[in-house]
């Protein structure tokens, strides 16, 4: 690597860690549940050895609130948090970090597979500016640890083919290790190793040795999440995301009601692997859509910025045209192509199993060899054009990248001054504010109050008041249990957590208590303190006074 690509290099990394570090406790404009329930989690293992259910060690998955989450960023921000305590910046920068060091391993997996320096450094500036990693990468997200291991792990993997054949199986570390990120990883990085195992086979098979610690090791490193899959956590899971829910069981049913067929061909038209195989089949041209990656992005708020695809509209011409030319004499590819091509087309298997399309974070297996693909399709058009009119190529250069450029603005603008306005209801913003006022005020009243509208109140009072986690678990006012698949709290300590719909009738009970509630939403027995609102000006907590 010359002097010349290193600068460009540093300038992007540069570039990338800008984007993702600066104003990190503020955009999102504040924590949802599910990262204070990994920063919370990770502070009471740092305590006692346990999460907050009393578990020692999670090693695949950790309880909270029966959702089941991995357990990889838990444990990456435990030293952060014993070095900086717990606070919206600690709890992002695992991700913030790695994400911004995804740029530099999918340079080096450039010069791997597509073997050109500065299509390299177009792929790793395509990183460093993708709304798909910028915003992911923002957030105390699973996927994000997930998918940098993950791709890490491939590049290992090809530097042992062609080097020192211990990176091969140092990769085979990492895709292990990725497996413990998120559960796309968990389903796909054993399938990603098989494809590289496959691709290399006749390079690997020279050397047994290798080869036999490359399975010993992946066999050790995927049991765990062999089992936590076909576990009842596993399955608890699958109940929440997985194609053939209670929903997808009374469709079938409905449509072989309604079919005129007979009723034993109407059983082999409408059945779980005709409907499995419909749905996933949709979801799966649905994630190569355009509609996908370069027009709406994702259904989920909190993942995708309403309007904008996860790639920018400019590379989706070049993604197409580089997935053509993988698949355009394949057998004429090398094997670092075809390798990225089964990447690609195998990438979003964990997404399209699942019944919601559209997943933004689903299916970030896919998000590096998009990338990639992308990059090869920049490379074939600018080839082309090279080979032209010298005056041809600069115009239709300057060009690309002006538009690049333009919509990469338009997005960044729209990150930093709608999103978060627009979306601070759906990040459940307030509760902050309304612990730090509960917290200063906690010796005036009697009992605490919350609603419980806007999920999880309890968790944030864990967060924000950084509980000690010994006496939270011991705490003789906890009130804790299981309905629907799903763990709820109603008290400890002096906080009593209310669903909405009841806290005007149960509030009245507790006179001289505080009470924190959703707009108008008191008796009238009450003194109004103080509102809380959104970041858009409506109103989101009423801080209230049970008289």
């Amino acid at each position: 690597m010359n002097k010349t690509i290193k600068i460009f290099l540093s300038l992007i990394l540069v570039l990338s860690f800008s984007l993702r570090l600066i104003g990190l406790g503020n955009n999102p404009p504040s924590l949802n549940w599910d990262e204070v329930s990994h920063g919370y989690n990770a502070f009471s293992i740092l305590k006692t050895g346990h999460d907050e259910w009393g578990q020692f060690m999670p090693i695949t998955n950790f309880r909270a609130y029966g959702d089941y989450p991995t357990t990889l960023y838990m444990y990456l921000l435990m030293p952060i948090i014993s070095t900086f305590g717990l606070n919206e910046i600690t709890l992002r920068l695992p991700s913030a970090i790695l994400g911004s060091l995804l740029s530099l391993v999918i340079f080096f997996l450039a010069q791997k597979i597509l073997k050109k320096d500065w299509i390299s450094l177009i792929a790793a500036l395509i990183v460093s500016l993708s709304p798909w990693s910028i915003l992911l990468s923002r957030q105390a997200l699973q996927a994000t640890p997930a998918v940098f291991f993950m791709a890490l792990g491939i590049l290992a993997f090809l530097q042992g083919i062609k080097g020192n054949k211990i990176w091969s199986l140092i990769g085979t570390l990492l895709l292990g290790l990725s497996a413990y990120g998120y559960h796309n990883t968990r389903i796909y990085s054993p399938v990603l190793l098989l494809i590289l195992l496959i691709t290399y086979r006749k390079t690997l098979l020279k050397n047994t040795k290798y080869l036999l610690l490359i399975i010993i090791s992946a066999v050790i490193l995927f049991t765990p999440v062999f089992f936590a899959v076909i576990s009842s956590q596993g399955n608890a899971r699958s109940a929440w995301v997985g194609i053939l829910d209670q929903g997808a069981i009374n469709k079938i049913n409905e449509s072989r009601g309604k079919s005129t067929l007979s009723p034993v061909l109407a059983k082999l038209v409408h059945n779980k692997a005709t409907y499995f195989s419909k749905v996933a089949s949709q979801n799966f041209i649905g994630y190569f859509s355009p509609h996908f990656l370069a027009l709406n992005g994702g259904s989920h708020y909190q993942f995708s910025v309403q309007g904008f695809g996860v790639i920018n509209p400019v590379e989706l011409p070049f993604f197409y045209l580089g997935l053509f030319y993988l698949l355009f004499r394949f057998s004429k590819r090398s094997k670092e192509e075809r390798f990225l091509l089964f990447w690609l087309l195998t990438s979003p298997l964990p997404a399209i199993i699942t019944r919601d399309p559209y997943q933004v974070v689903r299916v970030t297996t896919m998000m590096p060899a998009v990338f990639l693909t992308t990059a090869f399709g920049l490379k074939v058009f600018f080839d082309f054009l090279s080979s032209r009119r010298k005056k041809i190529f600069i115009l239709v250069s300057v060009l690309v990248w002006s538009l690049y450029l333009f919509s990469t603005i338009k997005y960044l603008k729209e990150l930093w001054y709608v999103y978060p306005v627009d979306n601070s209801q759906s990040w459940q913003f307030g509760y902050k504010e309304v612990i730090n006022y509960a917290e200063a005020n906690r010796d005036i009243y009697t009992k605490i109050l919350m609603t419980k509208r806007y999920g999880e109140p309890h968790e944030f009072v864990l967060f924000y008041t950084s509980y000690d986690p010994a006496k939270y678990i011991k705490d003789p006012n906890l009130v804790r249990y299981e309905k629907s698949n799903w763990f709820w709290t109603d008290s400890f300590d002096k906080y009593i957590f209310i669903n909405d719909w009841e806290v005007k009738e149960k509030s009245k009970q507790f006179s001289g208590a505080l009470l924190i509630t959703s707009p108008s939403n008191f008796p009238e027995n009450s003194q109004l303190i103080k509102t809380i609102n959104f970041l858009n000006g409506e109103p989101a907590f009423d801080i209230v006074k049970i008289l």
